[in-house]
């Protein structure tokens, strides 16, 4: 029996580099080798056009596809497609991408209709069970295994759900088989995992769906040989560790020795991707310290609010437990993140600024806000949510998940993703959430990629506070700076409003009729569309710095007025730091003032008076990722760095300890940023 076994990505604008293992069918490919052995012929695919070339010779006998919210439309197009040449394929779909209801799931099913069966909650068992009652002579669906739902006509029809247990001892390893082994010398990044499931029940989210909010794990021995396996033969710049709190084991500390002594032996990973245990524990200490600069902690918090967090079902999650932790991070010099999402049930426009500042006044290095995403699976997405909160939602690109596909025969299949958002609730409307949109874009370009973070700091050592100093950046500046730098800034500042509502469709119609039309399609698939921090970022950093440099220090001047100089002593280091993308030179020299190494010696004032020079020069890695920007055209950058770990952050030059007042000026640097 043949058996094609598809995790689709879009890949018509990205490479191999910044795509994922296909983790997920590779255990499912395991498992049946294991129970079927060589009754059964598997292939797994991530390009989509791999597959198309493919199918209609192989003819396989059953097609299973990795159900997800960023590869729906790339499925249901090519699964339509294969229907047509496979009338008898046995077609199934799994994946977390289904909702609870029974009136979304007929949805589903109706929209997919080519599918036999959907396999919910975990699909190892299950589908080799479908496929061993393919097999048996006159199957008769009163015999089906568990987790599966199907439509007969317009009844919705299922199997019970399966029992699970806290340990999966009978699940294969997919890389210690060998079964991913063309995707790692593909260069695709990296997934592990080592438990699966999560205890907790927040609302937005259907990470614990699958596992019944049980944590799940795989043996710790064979985690750490798939480290090691890994390792052998992987370079990829990045790593993820796709546990949904890692650190809530004992033994994660052990996992983290072994992906640090990795990069030690190896080179690589340069990063790895984590989530923290959500109540941080003393553990996700020791995984911090043990990582140090391959990672970057997610403590992810949601909002600030009391009554948000019970509203969203995470009142369990201590927001003190979160500060006490971050400052221990803080402490022993690890960089800290943490998600926000807006809106959520009774976050208010002031309640969350507050929060963001709170999150600011703590040092978190990189807060990142996000428009809440209505997820298929989520409690948020059902019925009852909607009613009691008032929820409205539009839909939007998910970036750079589009493309044009062939088929042998000469057909053509257009696709892209789209998603459904919230944008407004009882408590928050649209218009409070375009403001923060462009709030949004200033803490990301401003704060988390610490462009302007030694102003930032200087403010907040004097009382003052970033986040109100960045709502005042989108205010008119007249008067504050020259008039024609206030007109481009406000030039800039309507291009971006315009762009942030043009993204937004009513319906689902609405979005598929748009690029359904030649031109607009083409437009997508050009790339003329991209996250928009990341479009805006580029375009400061192209364009606009002399502008944003001379408002960022006209409003901390304005809120520090007694500190004119030390704050173009610091802006001076500001414009060192972070030049614009075409700046020629690799390295700038000047004299900093004695003034601004404050607090540089035993914590006292003022210091050296005389002129100190210093020399901050382009560093290997900020030419890797100005190459990777300047060459992007055609690509989708977003996508690009998300997968390879870039981050604008890195296009930051560096300080030349050797040189001048280097070394004694690192430490009140490192202060600063």
């Amino acid at each position: 029996m043949k058996i094609y076994l598809l995790d689709l990505a879009h890949t018509y604008s990205v490479t191999d580099s910044s795509l994922t293992v296909p983790l997920g069918i590779g255990y499912i490919k395991a498992y049946l080798k294991q129970e079927m052995g060589d009754d059964i012929d598997v292939t797994l695919f991530k390009n989509p056009t791999e597959v198309l070339s493919r199918i209609g010779e192989d003819q396989p006998d059953v097609v299973g596809f990795a159900n997800y919210g960023w590869n729906r439309d790339l499925n249901q197009k090519i699964g339509a497609y294969i229907r047509e040449i496979l009338p008898d394929a046995l077609m199934v779909a799994g994946g977390p991408n289904i909702d609870n209801e029974d009136e979304a799931r007929i949805n589903f099913l109706k929209e997919f209709s080519f599918l036999d069966f959907v396999i919910i909650l975990g699909g190892e068992e299950p589908f080799a069970e479908l496929i061993k009652w393919r097999q048996a002579a006159g199957a008769k669906k009163g015999s089906l295994p568990g987790n599966l739902i199907w439509l007969e006509g317009e009844k919705l029809c299922s199997t019970p759900q399966r029992p699970l247990k806290k340990i999966i001892e009978n699940i294969p390893s997919p890389y210690l088989t060998g079964y991913l082994d063309e995707f790692i010398a593909r260069g695709m990044v990296p997934m592990l995992e080592t438990n699966r499931g999560c205890p907790f029940s927040c609302t937005f989210c259907a990470w614990g769906m699958a596992s019944q909010d049980l944590v799940r794990r795989f043996d710790h021995q064979r985690a750490l040989q798939e480290i090691a396996y890994i390792g052998e033969r992987s370079q990829a710049i990045n790593w993820i560790v796709c546990d949904a709190n890692f650190g809530i084991l004992k033994r994660d500390v052990d996992l983290a020795k072994a992906i640090r002594h990795v990069k030690d032996t190896m080179g690589f990973p340069q990063q790895c991707h984590v989530w923290t245990a959500k109540n941080t524990t003393g553990r996700n200490l020791q995984i911090g310290k043990i990582l140090g600069d391959m990672a970057v902690p997610v403590m992810a918090v949601q909002s600030m609010d009391e009554q948000v967090l019970k509203n969203i079902k995470r009142s369990n999650i201590s927001l003190d437990t979160y500060e006490e932790y971050h400052a221990q991070f803080q402490a022993m010099g690890s960089k800290t993140y943490s998600d926000v999402i807006v809106p959520l049930p009774a976050e208010t426009l002031e309640s969350h600024i507050s929060g963001i500042a709170r999150l600011m006044a703590l040092g978190v290095n990189t807060i990142c806000n996000h428009n809440m995403r209505l997820l298929a699976g989520a409690e948020t997405n059902s019925r009852e949510s909607r009613e009691k909160f008032d929820f409205k939602t539009r839909f939007r690109l998910i970036h750079g998940d589009a493309g044009r596909y062939e088929t042998p025969d000469g057909k053509e299949i257009r696709s892209f993703e789209y998603e459904e958002s919230l944008r407004s609730t009882t408590s928050m409307d649209e218009q409070d959430l375009f403001y923060l949109r462009k709030l949004h874009f200033l803490i990301d370009f401003c704060w988390n990629s610490e462009v302007y973070k030694p102003l930032f700091n200087l403010l907040q050592s004097k009382g003052g506070c970033p986040a109100l100093m960045l709502k005042k950046m989108l205010t008119p500046m007249d008067g504050l700076v020259p008039q024609e730098t206030a007109e481009k800034l406000r030039k800039f500042w309507d291009e971006f409003d315009l762009l942030s509502r043009q993204e937004w469709f009513d319906t689902a119609e609405d979005i598929e009729a748009y690029f359904a039309k030649d031109e607009n399609f083409n437009r997508l698939i050009n790339l003329e569309f991209e996250k928009l921090n990341t479009l805006f970022a580029v375009k400061v950093l192209r364009q606009y710095k002399k502008e944003f440099d001379h408002a960022m220090a006209a409003l901390v001047m304005d809120s520090l007025s007694d500190d004119h100089d030390l704050v173009a002593g610091v802006m001076d280091i500001v414009s060192s730091l972070f030049p614009p993308l075409d700046f020629a030179a690799d390295e700038v020299v000047f004299d900093v003032s004695g003034d601004i190494l404050q607090n540089r010696k035993e914590g006292k004032e003022g210091g050296d008076q005389r002129s100190l020079r210093l020399r901050f020069y382009e560093n290997d890695r900020r030419k890797q990722v100005k190459k990777v920007i300047l060459e992007s055209e055609g690509k989708t950058l977003s996508k690009i760095m998300d997968a390879q770990g870039i981050h604008m952050s890195q296009l930051k030059f560096s300080l030349d300890e050797e040189f001048g007042a280097g070394r004694q000026f690192k430490k009140y640097l490192n202060k600063l940023t």
